[in-house]
């Protein structure tokens, strides 16, 4: 299959250069989707599904066009070429500016995203009882009216070739379970779910997961979360585990230095960004322990694909270092408007379908280099919040004040947790709330979270990333009670 669909996108190249277009790519793309879910203890859904095709871009003249189609066929594949050169020569001279694309050396290689035990070759038995036992755990208490349990995996092939002597591929597994539970009392409802969402990897992750243990676990805490107390409200201080403060980064710093945002190219969705170009290298973004590290070789990471979209490799770099902002995720079409040489490699598309955009890279925040556990930032606050997993949130349109919810809370006292809350909400401003860091534990407490909905350009993409964190603790936050 993959040496097929090499060979596809080499001859779509060739086509391309027959044609003169300054610059034409192939992206080639065969997809299996298994999805299977249990709402409460009945069989919701048994999706599986298939799908090829194959997307075009072309160059010409500083104008993009763009075109795709179902399927393989040879002939109505070289009619997706001719509507792509087409649509490109229409727009050539019409269009304001002129795209150019920073300078890369071709890649010529394959990438296989790591996977134990394919899950496709699992048997649907198998999985439908892992989901039915992981139902009759939750609904074992009678408080318990509502739960949700899932397996999706998708085995994502694809190869890319350009007209400058790229010609790469790789053969992706995502996998991802789900739980959710949901208690009901005194007239009040609250969730409790797993939360370190997909990777790239085969049924290993499912075990290692372990979803009869979330299945227990949110249960019960779901039940007392819907028991306790309304969370305090005031200046306080906040330890926030990985999981929580995956969706945190990814709002407050994943999305702001996105390279097409500060450019202006990116504004309906939750807006544009409050940096500026040169703001690299130089604005403080967090205090002196703040490190996020931007890292597409992140085995595991669900936006690791070996190759963007561009054909640019996967790379690691710092976004912030020592507290300091370094540079924003870039495409080839943005790399040099953001005075960088060469992409960091961010350019992703949905599916072959779809034209590729600037989408946030795996990220995570650096663990703290000392020994220093969870219990170490508790026992050094006074009064706060412990938050678990992610919940609500709202952000404005420059991405400078927001507010976050979590899916889990515990009230600190004098040092120790001492008793579950639920509807918490913690408002600040980005750069405020990471300059406000003061304690990061070490990494045998890194969580990860694996994304595959960031939703994100016109039309709306989804995206994949994945981002991850330590346990952390910030000072002096507004807390307030929420609708959680």
């Amino acid at each position: 299959m993959i040496d097929e669909m090499r060979n596809l996108a080499e001859r779509i190249v060739g086509q391309l250069r027959d044609r003169s277009v300054d610059y034409g790519d192939a992206r080639v793309e065969n997809t299996d989707l298994e999805s299977l879910a249990f709402r409460k203890q009945r069989l919701a859904e048994a999706e599986l599904q298939a799908g090829q095709g194959v997307g075009i871009r072309v160059l010409i003249n500083g104008c993009w066009g763009f075109a795709s189609c179902s399927g393989f066929d040879t002939d109505l594949v070289e009619k997706t070429v001719d509507r792509a050169v087409l649509l490109a020569r229409a727009g050539a001279g019409v269009m304001e500016g002129s795209v150019r694309l920073s300078e890369e050396i071709p890649s010529i290689g394959h990438y296989d995203g790591p996977c134990e035990r394919n899950p496709f070759e699992i048997p649907r038995s198998e999985k439908l009882d892992l989901l039915a036992r992981a139902a009759d755990i939750m609904h074992s208490s009678p408080l318990i009216n509502m739960s949700w349990s899932n397996l999706r995996f998708e085995r994502k092939r694809r190869a890319f070739s350009n007209t400058e002597g790229t010609l790469v591929s790789s053969d992706l597994i995502f996998s991802m379970p789900v739980i959710m539970a949901y208690a009901v009392h005194n007239d009040d409802m609250q969730n409790r779910g797993f939360q370190e969402g997909a990777r790239i990897a085969g049924w290993e992750w499912i075990e290692v997961a372990d979803m009869i243990f979330w299945a227990e676990k949110c249960r019960e805490e779901a039940i007392m979360k819907v028991k306790a107390p309304e969370g305090p409200s005031g200046v306080m201080d906040l330890v926030l585990d990985g999981t929580h403060l995956s969706l945190t980064m990814h709002e407050s710093v994943g999305h702001p230095t996105e390279s097409d945002r500060v450019l202006g190219w990116e504004a309906s969705m939750a807006g544009r960004t409050f940096l500026n170009i040169d703001d690299q290298e130089r604005l403080k973004y967090g205090s002196e322990i703040v490190n996020f590290i931007a890292d597409n070789t992140m085995p595991y990471g669900v936006a690791s694909w070996g190759w963007d979209d561009d054909g640019v490799p996967g790379q690691k770099w710092y976004t912030v270092r020592d507290g300091i902002f370094q540079q924003f995720g870039s495409v080839r079409e943005t790399a040099l408007l953001v005075s960088r040489k060469h992409s960091t490699g961010c350019c992703r598309a949905m599916d072959f379908a779809s034209f590729p955009i600037n989408r946030q890279p795996n990220f995570y925040l650096e663990p703290g280099k000392e020994s220093i556990t969870p219990d170490d930032l508790i026992s050094d606050v006074n009064k706060g919040v412990y938050i678990e997993g992610r919940g609500s949130f709202s952000i404005d349109q420059r991405r400078i004040n927001f507010q976050f919810g979590g899916d889990m809370f515990w009230e600190i006292k004098n040092g120790k947790k001492v008793q579950p809350l639920k509807k918490v909400i913690y408002r600040s401003k980005s750069r405020d709330f990471w300059g406000s860091c003061d304690g990061i534990s070490d990494d045998r407490f890194f969580k990860t979270m694996g994304l595959l909905t960031c939703g994100k350009g016109e039309p709306m993409q989804a995206a994949r990333m994945t981002h991850g964190a330590s346990t952390t603790r910030f000072r002096n936050i507004e807390v307030g009670g929420g609708a959680e």
